[in-house]
């Protein structure tokens, strides 16, 4: 079993549903829309400087060869080795401005280049981080609160978020969700409960798409912090 990735070139901001399709081509040895870039070669280079790929190596943290093109390359980690890789591609794809698309989320993790005008960062309890989510991937990660992935943070910069925790750890009701604002000062952080999972999806949706009105509708009050 693996933890599988694919690493390749954008030129503009992509989808997570986008991405899934394009990771489904090149699984299939298909590179239509994927445009070769001396930066996928970069990144190989120094991915498997580090990591190398070794036939029957038990010391490899890779589960199978690497898929590896001027186009793309695709990565089975090892599920024992996962926590020291996976972060680790993912930090070089960033650093040689490649997208890192996850299968098992589906997920696309951005590099800072084609992100969108206003990008955001969504932090999870039990999840890796994403840089600059999609709708679907917020909407997703407020659908997927459980007891065991309580809480989540849009995060705007400059003290601007939104953070949603579920249940009694988050200090409400077992079917209510805490939902807090702030709005880059401490004296401008406000918290409201919440039971419709609906509306928290739209409070995100509406923060995260800088729609003025999201707040719109909730009972808010003051923290004082």
């Amino acid at each position: 079993m693996s933890f599988d990735l694919a690493v390749w070139h954008e030129t503009a901001r992509v989808s997570s549903a986008a991405a899934a399709q394009t990771y489904a081509r090149l699984c299939e040895g298909d590179h239509t829309g994927v445009a070769g870039a001396p930066e996928v070669g970069a990144f190989h280079r120094e991915l498997t400087a580090e990591f190398p790929e070794s036939d029957g190596d038990e010391a490899s943290p890779w589960a199978s060869g690497i898929g590896v093109s001027d186009r793309h390359v695709l990565l089975a980690t090892s599920w024992s080795r996962a926590g020291q890789v996976v972060p680790r591609v993912r930090e070089l794809a960033d650093r040689h401005g490649l997208v890192c698309f996850d299968p098992q989320a589906s997920v696309v993790h951005l590099p800072r280049a084609p992100r969108g005008p206003r990008p955001l960062d969504l932090e999870r309890c039990a999840r890796p981080p994403v840089a600059d989510p999609d709708r679907e991937v917020l909407e997703r990660a407020v659908r997927s609160l459980s007891e065991d992935d309580w809480y989540l943070i849009v995060d705007e910069g400059d003290g601007r978020y939104v953070q949603v925790g579920l249940g009694r750890t988050a200090g409400v009701g077992d079917d209510e969700f805490a939902v807090e604002h702030r709005d880059g000062a401490p004296d401008r952080h406000e918290r409201c409960v919440v039971r419709d999972r609906d509306a928290v999806v739209a409070a995100v949706l509406g923060f995260a798409a800088g729609d003025a009105s999201w707040r719109a509708g909730l009972r808010w009050e003051r923290l004082d912090l």
